[in-house]
This record gives C-alpha cells, structure tokens and sequence, in this order.
C-alpha cells in the first residue's frame, strides 16, 4: 500500500475520498485510481487593475500541465516543476522559469533524467536549482542539480537513495555550499543527508541522531519549512520532525492530526500544520513553541486543503489553495488561520502549491491551457482595507478585544455582544465602540453577567460577538460558555 499512497501524495493537488484515491487533473483528464468529478474548464479571467490574483503563461507546450512545486528566490526569479496532468503518474521533467516576476516563463527539462519525475524544487538563484527525483519508470533516482539555469543537469550520487525503498522527499539549501536532503526510512531511520560543499558530498546523518519512524511512517514530498537553521517536515502519520542545526540533530512531536501534515511557519515559535489528506474540511493544528506542543484550529470560513502558506513579512497572514472538486480556489487568513476569508473571483478554479516572497508577492500553481496560463500569481491589493478580529477571555466576567490587523484604519467600529442559553443570566447584551481604530490597535468590552448556565437544565451559554465597521469589514465569533454566578468558563 506505500507504493499506492505514495504516488498519490506526490501531486500537491490530491484528492482522498475515504479510502478512495483519486488525482486533481483538468476535466479532459481521467484518474487511473477512481473516477471523480473534475473541474470544467474555466475561460481565462478578465484582469482587472486591482485584482490580487492574475494568470500568467507557464509556456510549456503541452497542455494539461499541472505545477505542483513553486520555488521563489524573491520577487523576480520564480522556479517551478510540473507534471502530466492527463497522466499523473507518469515520468515528466518539466520545469518553468521566471526572471522578470512572471511577465516570461521559460520552460525546460531536467536533463538526464529519463524515467523519473519531479518531487519539488528548491532554487537558490537565477542559476542553481536542486530537484529530488523518483524512478516512476526506471531511472536513476536522487537530487539533481544545476548550475546553468536549467541548460544542463547533474545527479549528485552521494545522496544515495539507491536502496529500492528509497524515496527522496525533500532538498534545501541555505547558501550555495550548505544544504539539506531527506526521503523516507531506509534501514528502520530516515534517509537524512547534509552537505557543505553545493551537494557534491552528501554525508547522511546517523540513526543515533533521527528518532525512529513509527511502522509504516515516512515523509511527504516538498512537505517541509525553513526557519533560519530550523527545519520542519511532516509525516504521513501526523508527526513532525525538527532539527535546529540545519539537519544533524532531530527531534519529533505529535501533533493532533493523523494524516499527511505540512508545516509552515511565522516564526521559530508560531506555526501551522495541514492535513492534506482530508477528505472533506481541511484540518488544521496551531504550536506557540516552536512544534513541541499542537493544538488543533477550530475555524470560521473556507480553509482549502491543497496547499497552505504563511505569507512573508506579514503580522499573521496565511493563504489556502485548492484543487479538489468542489473545493477549488483561494482563501486567506489574518489571524493565524482561526477565521478565512474566500477570494471571491477564485472560487472554483483550481490552484495548488504556493511560495511567497516579502510583500504579499507569491505564486500559486495550477493547469495550463497550451500556450495560456498555468500558473497565478498574487500581487498586494491596490486599496488596502482594515482587518477586524475578535478575542475574549473569561474569569470573574470576560474580556473582549477587538483588534484591526489589516492594513487601513477603521471607522465607526462596533460591538454587539449577546448571552444565549442559561438560566438568569443578567445582564445578557453588551456593547462598544470606537469611532477610530489604526492599523495594529484594538479596544475591549468587558463583561459581567451573572447568573447559572452550566448546561445541566438548560443548554450551556453561548457568548456570540458581533463586529462592523463603516468601510463594511465585519467579524463574528461564538463561544460556549459555562457561568456560575459571576465566574466565566470558557469552553
């Protein structure tokens, strides 16, 4: 069953329905696991001045291509690597660049490389790029590299991954000497190498130095981030791994979610971890120290389930992709995914692996139409709006505190607050208001209702929040609640 599981893990725009495996592919395309409703070809959107999304040309000359990894050295020089999306699991070595931020993309093949097909990419130039590649119809398996911009390619053999259960996952690189490869257990640890010479030597890291894999665990393609000299990979198993000195040392976690997790971070202590393996909603689960300790997100909105990523530079911004059918488009979170809003004109087309730069300036892969679109990319709102959320706290009452992390100030803010459910709960609505409220400030309303409403009679309490402002940016939360006179416990 690895073999199977595998495969279908490989393109980032995957679909499990139950049990049942089953590919993202344009309509034309017919999945050779289980056949599933497809998205319909969309006509290529107008463009209009203030879109944050606009398509851009991949220039591969045969249709269906699908860009299932995005590489971003910054705002102008843009790798990618695709795959056949008529036939998934097929060898492909198609790659696409961008040196001007995506006005041209330039194709190419990973050259040498015949029988194999891409994992993800990782560029550290306009020049040098690595790719890990699988045997998916013979080959030579392991990290490619090259040093011309694509013209030529080289397997570095010192990252072996030469055993016939070797699966090369990941490859990072923080300079052009120092870097990082890993791919699944082989010998009952995973497969872990480190270089400092470009990949020239790969040395792998011992066992005594990786905690041993579960039974039937291994690691996801491309599923992985960089903090500094941290990184985190996810499992298959909902676990992640992280070393803080660039690869040689390793711990693991447990996070709440069981399936296939990718880990993107905000900083060496807040992150997120999704499961790309959910069949209906995506899940997710949130860490505040650095991955020891997970705590499962329960959010408001559409959160997709194909791709997700912490935006650069940004206070606690996060955007989801999808593919799936009847889960295609984009949306995006400003609180570090516990409410997402959907980007309207997206809705229903299908978009999949993401990386971003700085300044709200990203990619997002999807299917071209040959020699149209391809991929998307994301450019900063032309009219910046405000950004409300909501907290609270409980005690002897509670607190609630609305902040504006959005990017404009925020006019004629108000708060409505009721108390449902409950027994002689008094006073049950409160209010506030700021008539001004800048970028980063927030306010708080307390509360001091009284009453009994532990849920043995009536239903326990629900506190729901209400927030509007005049520019028409509005939030809501709901919390249960149990009271005892003047004592608040959230739930």
């Amino acid at each position: 069953m690895k073999l199977l599981n595998r495969t279908k893990m490989l393109i980032k725009a995957s679909v499990v329905l139950a049990i049942a495996l089953a590919f993202v592919m344009p309509v034309t395309a017919a999945s050779s696991k289980t056949t599933v409703a497809t998205i319909l070809p969309q006509e290529p959107k107008n463009i209009f001045r203030n879109a944050e999304w606009i398509q851009q040309a991949t220039n591969f000359p045969d249709a269906s291509r699908g860009i299932d990894y995005i590489s971003c050295v910054d705002e102008n020089i843009v790798w990618a690597v695709g795959y056949d999306g008529i036939s998934p699991t097929s060898p492909c070595q198609d790659f696409t660049k961008t040196i001007d931020g995506g006005t041209t993309w330039s194709p190419g093949l990973i050259t040498a490389a015949d029988g194999l097909k891409s994992c993800m990419i990782f560029a550290l130039d306009a020049d040098k790029a690595w790719v890990p590649m699988y045997a998916a119809s013979g080959g030579v398996q392991g990290i490619y590299y090259t040093s011309d911009g694509g013209s030529t390619w080289v397997r570095q053999p010192t990252a072996l991954f030469s055993d016939p259960a070797s699966f090369p996952d990941c490859v990072h690189f923080w300079d052009a000497n120092v870097g990082w490869c890993m791919g699944d257990p082989i010998g009952g640890y995973f497969e872990i190498y480190t270089t400092t010479d470009g990949g020239t030597t790969w040395t792998r890291i011992p066992q005594a130095d990786i905690p041993n894999p579960l039974s039937g665990e291994w690691g996801v393609v491309g599923y992985y981030d960089v903090i500094g000299d941290t990184i985190w990979f996810g499992t298959n198993v909902g676990r992640v791994y992280k070393s803080i000195d660039k690869g040689y040392h390793w711990t693991v976690a447990q996070t709440t979610l069981t399936a296939y997790i990718k880990p993107t971070f905000k900083d060496a202590d807040h992150g997120l971890v999704i499961d790309l393996n959910a069949a209906a909603n995506a899940l997710l689960a949130e860490t505040s120290d650095g991955g020891a300790t997970w705590a499962t997100v329960s959010y408001s909105g559409t959160c997709y389930d194909t791709d997700m990523i912490y935006i650069p530079g940004t206070e606690n911004m996060y955007i989801s992709t999808g593919a799936a059918t009847a889960k295609s488009g984009a949306s995006y979170s400003l609180d570090g995914g516990h409410s997402w809003t959907d980007y309207a004109e997206q809705v229903g087309l299908q978009m999949m692996n993401l990386d971003f730069v700085a300044g709200k300036i990203g990619w997002a892969g999807a299917f071209n139409d040959a020699p149209e679109g391809g991929i998307w990319k994301h450019m900063p709102s032309e009219t910046p709006k405000p950004a409300l959320t909501i907290s609270i706290v409980g005690g002897k009452g509670f607190t609630v505190t609305v902040t504006n992390i959005g990017e404009a100030n925020a006019t004629g803010v108000t708060c409505a607050i009721t108390l449902e459910g409950g027994l002689f709960i008094k006073p049950k609505d409160f209010s506030g208001s700021q008539a001004n409220l800048g970028v980063g400030q927030n306010f708080t309303i307390p509360g001091a209702p009284k009453g009994i409403g532990l849920g043995f009679i009536t239903p326990i309490p629900t506190i729901k929040i209400s927030v509007n402002c005049t520019e028409g940016i509005g939030a809501t939360k709901s919390v249960p609640a149990k009271i005892f006179f003047s004592k608040i416990t959230l739930q």
